[in-house]
């Protein structure tokens, strides 16, 4: 029955993602954050009716990552910021670095201990879109700094119970530190490193 009613989800989910993305081009913010929106509570049904299908988990990942900029783009900071984290939780359970730059090796030789059977990506990938999505809420997260409420840190342990610049920092030295890595050990290149390093930058001169 999941099955079935999973497949009957993926249509749903391609045609609000063609919506995001014609939105998106025209410049039609709030419509393409209404559709990514309803993306997303389709592809999380997905995600809670298959949970061991980590393809659910990577896609949600990226919905979200787009999300948060499109929120950005509206100038609503504490959406920015939630969707960034929900982007960096499905990355992270994913990335079998866990931010962790030491580890980066261990994980593309295949001893890394999310990377197995049934992901949805390469470890060398996995991790590449963890970093990405640290290095991008590290920059919002800095932004917004001022709209922070009660209840709204981290729900991943590496990162909880951290003020804004604490959780910044960290945020920004793993994306960097991985990419760091990868681009030694894998076909990334320093164009990758480059984008995180600037949205770091970024996040410290919002922090002054």
């Amino acid at each position: 029955m999941f099955r079935r009613s999973v497949r009957s989800q993926t249509g749903k989910f391609g045609t609000e993602l063609e919506a995001v993305k014609a939105h998106t081009a025209a410049g039609r913010w709030r419509d393409a954050v209404l559709a990514s929106m309803r993306a997303e509570r389709i592809i999380t049904r997905s995600q809670r009716a298959e949970p061991y299908d980590l393809q659910h988990t990577w896609v949600l990942g990226s919905t979200c990552y787009d999300q948060a900029l499109l929120w950005d783009r509206l100038g609503r900071g504490r959406q920015a910021v939630s969707a960034a984290r929900r982007a960096l939780w499905a990355y992270h359970f994913l990335d079998p670095s866990k931010g962790v730059a030491g580890r980066v090796r261990e994980a593309l030789a295949g001893g890394g201990p999310e990377a197995a059977d049934g992901a949805p990506a390469t470890p060398a990938e996995l991790m590449a879109h963890a970093a990405d999505a640290r290095a991008r809420l590290a920059r919002l997260l800095a932004k917004y700094r001022n709209e922070r409420r009660r209840g709204d840190e981290s729900i991943i342990e590496r990162y909880r119970g951290r003020s804004v610049p604490g959780e910044v920092d960290l945020l920004g030295q793993d994306a960097i530190g991985v990419y760091t890595e990868l681009i030694e050990a894998s076909h990334y290149g320093r164009d990758d490193l480059d984008r995180v390093e600037q949205q770091y930058r970024a996040a410290l001169e919002h922090l002054r």
